[in-house]
């Protein structure tokens, strides 16, 4: 099975579930709408990686106007987004090879959905091409300190990849300035406390984020060898109140992203725009 096939096919067995433990994902998209420019008013706006509509009804309250299309891999994810009645065309693509015009939209909204694209240079190229000239991508994604507690555990048993890697932060940047894109980034650091290492696999699998981008060893993982993982992963608890353990505090790297494409240059005579100097990203650490 191919790595694209294969992250539908997680996810949309998650589908029907996906919203009862996706509180993680709500809130970073609730973040990531805050960001949204006060002055904007796109005629058509794109939710890539749609999910279960949770963005998309976001942006549709937001833009009331606005023509909507919400776009994702997974068609069970899209029969969720359906089932809200939103105004919205549907489409099930991906999002490395959109099945859309050049310079058709005025506005990506992206939540916790690009780090799944197979090739980040393809999949900045498209948002590039797709964007009409002075339009806006604000996408959010995990870094690669994410899960880190539970690549630790597993690094204590065997050399093999248990854990998705995400891609760090210089290579986004790259991946969108080759594309042509202005660029800005803020990073945040979010806990979640898991009391196992069972609780947590349990958690990411509810969702559909288990293990995808790598190949997995054939077999499956011995109850031995989780219960190692296990131990090394309760090595990390923090205590709690009453002598008891709060349990491990599970990191989430967050990355926020607005990217720009310039806007057509004027004609000689006329008035020139204000150059922003975006090349450097602009980080913020919070701890929530």
């Amino acid at each position: 099975m191919s790595a694209l096939a294969a992250i539908a096919r997680s996810f949309g067995a998650a589908a029907d579930h996906y919203d009862q433990h996706a509180r993680l994902q709500r809130d970073v998209a609730d973040t990531l709408g805050t960001l949204l420019p006060t002055e904007l008013a796109p005629a058509t706006c794109i939710d890539l990686g749609c999910g279960t509509g949770y963005c998309s009804a976001l942006l549709q309250e937001r833009f009331p106007e606005s023509t909507l299309v919400s776009l994702d891999l997974s068609l069970p994810m899209l029969e969720q987004t359906r089932a809200r009645a939103l105004d919205a065309a549907l489409l099930c693509a991906d999002a490395c090879h959109l099945p859309l015009r050049d310079n058709c939209a005025a506005l990506i909204f992206s939540s916790l959905a690009i780090q799944w694209a197979t090739d980040p240079q393809a999949l900045f190229a498209e948002l590039a091409r797709v964007l009409e000239p002075g339009g806006t991508a604000l996408l959010s994604s995990f870094g690669p300190a994410t899960l880190q507690e539970l690549r630790l555990a597993w690094a204590a048993v065997d050399e093999h990849q248990h854990v998705n890697r995400f891609v760090p932060l210089p290579l986004l940047q790259t991946a969108a300035q080759e594309a042509g894109l202005q660029c800005r980034i803020e990073r945040e650091l979010r806990y979640e406390y898991h009391d196992s290492l069972a609780t947590l696999s349990r958690a990411l699998k509810a969702i559909g984020a288990q293990q995808l981008n790598g190949v997995r060893r054939s077999g499956l993982t011995t109850p031995r060898s989780f219960r190692r993982a296990d131990a090394r992963f309760m090595e990390m608890a923090e205590a709690g109140e009453d002598e008891g353990s709060r349990g491990v505090p599970v990191t989430w790297e967050l990355y926020y992203l607005h990217l720009q494409k310039p806007a057509i240059q004027p004609d000689p005579g006329q008035f020139s725009l204000e150059k922003h100097n975006s090349d450097e990203p602009q980080k913020t650490d919070a701890s929530a």
